[in-house]
């Protein structure tokens, strides 16, 4: 007897119930010349003995026993080494074929002479269902594509309309190929839990000749107690990383062309959103140990980065879509994001990149922190996280919305957080080798303890003392001043331009700015004249409205403006020549421009303050007040902070080259260690704290 047309690779683990079923249906078909490849992947169930029992003197078969469990991928590329068949096909040891499967595979394979013929359909039994089978029991599933014929010829739209979309099944079972095409391509099976997806991409990728049979013959058991239901998240993960470079490998050889990285995001993205729902998001509530989990995914993750640069993006894409689409409560949802969460805080800190965190946006220290940042050019990845996405920011600022599962890779991987958000991060702690800046006033709430927090900013020895003892902070405090308030100690015409045009305000007018604290009632439109009395010239009134004040107390008039939304009121102060407010950190901020300051009481005071003030000695006043606070504010805080951060980065980039240079030379040290930049024996370290 020659070499058999058909070799049926049938893997077997545990499922002793069925395997009978199974092997009894290949020997009942109708095409005659076919052996089969049983590899039993270490079952514990007595599978394996029963085969053997049963079947041990069939010439047909080939009984294989693997001594440890590996799973389907690695069992099936055994099958493939001892297949002789001119064609072969897979079949799950709980499932069953047709008796006529064989035959249609094989004649519409010779007819077409395809490298690849597909089921378009198949059949589903409950794993319940009693023997014999009943015709009733077979529910009948087909795919999205139902045309019989050659898939498209050109690769591009062949993966967008049949593997993007899933318009055909991925399951190796409905394939029938070509042993020799396989072997001559290296095409097998990767160790995943997402082994289907990535042979049947390599089939697609890799052959013109793929044709789709339009008949069920195939049938699947929506079984639990197979291999398949052993699946856990750190599976699904490791799919994810080891599959999204098997398939990015292929992609690098298709040639460049318009919209090349536009298919690239859109296929690995697709790949990872049925990777997560596959896989990971059934089985996150049999989850391994935290111990087991932390080193399976340290073991799992270590390999792959930084290698995969585009594995975030695509992740981050797929896990969207899988949570967008996915009928599972929101509990359920956060339990699978606090799992996404754990796992990438064990990713590679990023050396250069820098992520900024407010409650309100593109606003405060932060802000000016990153545009000092920008004027100097320095090589930093720079990502702000922010709650609408519409909301404009510098081109060279990466804008990630809060709160998705992106904001937490970019938190994760951070090098250095800036941040005076009240909101706490969204990991337990902030991870060793990073460094965390909190630009806070004492009224502010941390987002994480005061002993994890790298440096924070004063900008009066008053403050300086407030964060002691507020916040019990004993680390570095920087006494620049804020930030924000450099704005005030610089003429920007320019700028003003912008503000003013922004809101409308006439050009040769001056600007009053109120920021009331409360719903009180005062006379806008009094105000005006009587600041027009005092100062002389056209006045025009920008009210801050904090939320329980409402629009109407500004009145109707053109002078009057609602400058509410407008986001960063460091800006308003830079433009405006006078203040009304009871609102101290404003107060304070204004002061430093040497405008006059009213506090917003009854109107009467108000305005008998006004028509009283005395420059000389308001100016001396504000003289004594910031003696007396100590103001640091000179500034150039922004450009103190910048040094700091440069410093750091310099020292972390110095780190890793040394570092990599150890491992070059098999020097067994731990460098990164030696080095830490809290580690407070490091000269460098005292350097920039002195």
């Amino acid at each position: 007897m020659g070499n058999p047309m058909v070799s049926v690779i049938v893997t077997l683990y545990n499922a002793h119930r069925h395997i009978k079923k199974c092997v009894d249906s290949i020997l009942a078909q109708t095409l005659r010349s076919f052996e089969i490849v049983l590899i039993d992947d270490a079952s514990t169930d007595g599978g394996f003995e029963l085969c053997r029992e049963l079947y041990g003197d069939n010439d047909k078969i080939k009984l294989i026993r693997n001594e440890e469990h590996f799973g389907t991928g690695i069992a099936r590329n055994i099958g493939l080494n001892h297949a002789g068949g001119k064609y072969v096909c897979f079949v799950n040891g709980e499932d069953f074929l047709l008796p006529s499967a064989l035959k249609k595979f094989y004649t519409a394979a010779e007819k077409f002479n395809a490298d690849v013929v597909q089921a378009a359909g198949r059949f589903e039994l409950s794993q319940d269902d009693d023997e014999p089978v009943r015709k009733e029991n077979l529910r009948l599933k087909w795919d999205n594509y139902s045309r019989e014929g050659f898939l498209e010829s050109r690769l591009l739209h062949r993966l967008e309309e049949h593997w993007k979309r899933s318009a055909t099944n991925l399951h190796a079972t409905l394939c029938f190929c070509r042993r020799e095409f396989l072997a001559q391509r290296h095409v097998n099976f990767l160790d995943i839990a997402a082994a289907d997806e990535t042979f049947i991409f390599a089939l697609m990728c890799l052959t013109e000749r793929y044709y789709l049979l339009r008949a069920p013959f195939y049938v699947k058991r929506t079984t639990t107690d197979s291999h398949d239901a052993d699946k856990n998240f750190s599976d699904g993960l490791r799919s994810m990383l080891i599959g999204s470079i098997y398939i990015e490998k292929f992609l690098d050889k298709i040639p460049h062309f318009n919209n090349y990285e536009l298919w690239r995001e859109n296929l690995l993205a697709a790949f990872f959103y049925r990777t997560f729902k596959n896989f990971t998001a059934p089985n996150y509530k049999n989850l391994l140990s935290d111990a087991d989990l932390n080193t399976l995914a340290d073991s799992v993750m270590a390999p792959f980065f930084p290698h995969s640069k585009s594995f975030a993006k695509y992740f981050f894409n797929g896990f969207h879509a899988f949570r967008i689409q996915a009928a599972i409560s929101a509990r359920e949802k956060n339990e699978l994001l606090s799992q996404v969460t754990d796992l990438f805080t064990r990713m590679e800190i990023s050396e250069r990149k820098i992520v900024f965190v407010t409650d309100d946006g593109y606003v405060r220290d932060p802000k000016y922190i990153a545009e000092e940042i920008l004027r100097q050019n320095l090589p930093c990845d720079l990502v702000w996280l922010v709650h609408d996405a519409n909301q404009p920011l510098p081109k060279k600022i990466r804008k990630v919305v809060s709160g998705g599962v992106d904001s937490i890779y970019e938190l994760a991987t951070a090098k250095i957080i800036v941040t005076d958000s009240t909101q706490p991060l969204p990991f337990a702690d902030k991870r060793a080798g990073q460094f965390l800046i909190a630009t806070h006033d004492v009224e502010k709430k941390l987002p994480i303890s005061a002993e994890k927090i790298d440096l924070m900013i004063a900008n009066t020895r008053e403050h300086f003392n407030k964060l002691r003892d507020v916040f019990n902070y004993a680390g570095k405090i920087l006494t620049c001043g804020f930030p924000r308030n450099d704005i005030f100690f610089r003429r920007d015409d320019k700028l003003a331009a912008k503000v003013r045009k922004s809101l409308n305000v006439p050009r040769f007018s001056k600007i009053a700015m109120c920021v009331p604290i409360d719903a009180q009632k005062f006379d806008a439109k009094k105000l005006l004249n009587v600041l027009e009395e005092k100062f002389g010239g056209e006045w025009t009134l920008l009210i801050r409205r904090p939320p329980n004040v409402p629009a109407e107390i500004l009145g109707k008039s053109d002078n009057i403006i609602d400058a509410t939304n407008y986001l960063d009121v460091q800006e308003l102060i830079f433009i405006a020549d006078a203040l009304i407010a009871d609102d101290e950190p404003i107060i304070f901020d204004f002061m430093l421009c040497g405008k006059p300051t009213f506090r917003l009481a009854s109107d009467a005071e108000l305005f008998a303050d006004i028509k009283n003030f005395d420059a000389a000695e308001y100016t001396q006043k504000v003289n004594d007040f910031m003696s007396k606070v100590e103001s640091f504010d000179k500034g150039h805080a922004a450009e103190e902070v910048v040094a700091i951060i440069q410093s750091l980065l310099v020292l972390f980039v110095a780190q890793k080259e040394k570092s990599n240079d150890a491992v070059n030379r098999n020097e067994q040290h731990d460098i990164y260690a030696e080095n830490q930049i809290r580690d407070e024996s490091s000269d460098d370290y005292h350097d920039w704290q002195d």
